[in-house]
């Protein structure tokens, strides 16, 4: 059975909520200066989301293995339907509807999508494991029961939504009407897999197959469109397949339908404003003014910060607003431009020193799920922090990702903290029998 250590309190990780709060203690700083002349109350905000999230933390790593391999599926399922929920009534904001209206809390269920992901994935991959580790076939399970229905229903959704870009439907009737489509198909793939579960005493893994659980969420996100979230989840998710075990030839073969893949969403997948982003990306001076503007402020604020950068509240790209976005996606150029390279590093070294705590957590696990899970979480924070890092330096190009623990945000930060809690109640539950 499960339970914790003898000694819970001494099983707590302390350095790994002790680098939490470093982090976060100078984010909730960095963000007074960056919120000061816009938005002078995100920092008492900010502290109130931590302290909810510390909570969440809390309460996330004091919940037993078992309970949370029980609540990973119907999690799985309820995100879902979240994310195609935002998709028909979500609110809009600059073109992309991610956000779900509650009234006094705007909900964003990509966020939700990447813990239960991580718990949906690791269930898998610790209840299937592969002896010699993961085929190709295994993954793809081209066979499947199931699979012409969600061929059907990509078919069905990629003619819809091209007539409605066709057309330039205003209302977006269209596209409405595809996400009911996919909506039904996916309630009667639900049903089949459900039905051949029961009647025909098939296993699990023969009815859903690991690309099942990974590509739902992602394909969904990728719609609203959040191009940078939808990459974030697709990491988090293969990682745990990663980590569970894949085998060379598979591995090398994936990659390469990995690369064709990627030139065929350049070609039909990826909206206009996204291949700017690229192309800005790969040569700035195209368009200062207008996609390149965002990765030029930043790398001039980072570049004047030099080695100890213009003191707190003195950054000009900052305090004088050229700087966009500049208390959630491009937090870590105010620090650069404040407090220089020196601060900066300080920072890069405090996210090692947290991704090196919950790499020895993961690999410290005694269980296959505690480990998955804890690997799952690695692998989101520091996707985050390589991206978001990488988008402001101008080394990635620019997708919207927040820092975390630095960037102003509810449903981002609460997440995190749930991610941190992953890695915490791995430390904590120990298998006794």
């Amino acid at each position: 059975m499960w339970m914790p250590s003898r000694n819970f309190g001494m099983r707590f990780p302390y350095g790994l909520c002790l680098a939490v709060l470093s982090i976060s203690l100078v984010g909730v700083i960095n963000l007074a200066s960056a919120s000061r002349v816009t938005r002078p109350h995100l920092p008492l905000v900010q502290l109130l989301w931590l302290a909810i999230g510390f909570i969440c933390l809390v309460a996330v790593s004091s919940i037993s293995l078992r309970t949370l391999r029980i609540i990973a599926y119907p999690l799985y399922i309820f995100s879902t339907m979240l994310l195609l929920l935002v998709l028909i009534v979500g609110s809009a904001v600059k073109g992309a509807q991610r956000w779900l209206d509650l009234g006094f809390f705007n909900l964003q269920p990509s966020e939700i999508a990447k813990i239960s992901m991580i718990l949906a994935m690791a269930r898998y991959c610790a209840d299937c494991p592969a002896q010699f580790g993961y085929r190709l076939i295994d993954i793809l399970r081209p066979m499947n029961i199931t699979r012409p229905i969600g061929v059907f229903a990509g078919l069905i959704f990629a003619l819809i939504t091209k007539y409605e870009l066709i057309t330039q439907s205003p209302h977006k009737v269209f596209f409405n009407i595809s996400i009911g489509v996919l909506f039904l198909v996916t309630l009667i793939w639900f049903i089949v897999a459900a039905y051949q579960l029961t009647t025909k005493g098939l296993t699990f893994e023969k009815i859903v197959a690991p690309i099942d659980v990974l590509a739902l969420p992602v394909l969904l996100v990728l719609i609203e469109p959040d191009l940078g979230t939808s990459s974030l989840v697709l990491a988090a998710g293969a990682s745990i397949i990663l980590f569970a075990g894949v085998r060379k030839m598979s591995l090398l073969i994936a990659t390469v339908l990995a690369l064709i893949l990627a030139v065929g969403a350049w070609q039909f997948v990826l909206e206009d404003y996204q291949k700017r982003r690229v192309e800005t990306f790969l040569n700035p001076d195209i368009d200062v003014r207008g996609q390149g503007y965002h990765a030029a402020q930043s790398m001039i604020a980072i570049g004047s910060g030099q080695i100890t950068g213009k003191g707190s509240l003195s950054g000009t790209q900052t305090q004088l607003s050229f700087l966009p976005e500049n208390s959630t996606d491009f937090v870590f150029s105010v620090l650069a431009e404040e407090w220089g390279f020196l601060g900066a590093l300080f920072l890069l070294l405090l996210y090692f020193i947290l991704i090196f705590v919950m790499l020895r957590i993961a690999e410290k696990a005694n269980d296959p799920f505690a480990r998955l899970i804890a690997a799952g979480a690695v692998v989101m924070v520091f996707s985050h922090v390589a991206v978001n890092i990488g988008m402001v330096t101008g080394v990635l190009p620019v997708v919207g990702v927040t820092l975390p623990f630095m960037s102003y945000g509810g449903s981002s930060l609460i997440v995190q903290m749930i991610a941190i809690g992953f890695c915490a109640n791995a430390a904590i539950w120990r298998r006794t029998s």
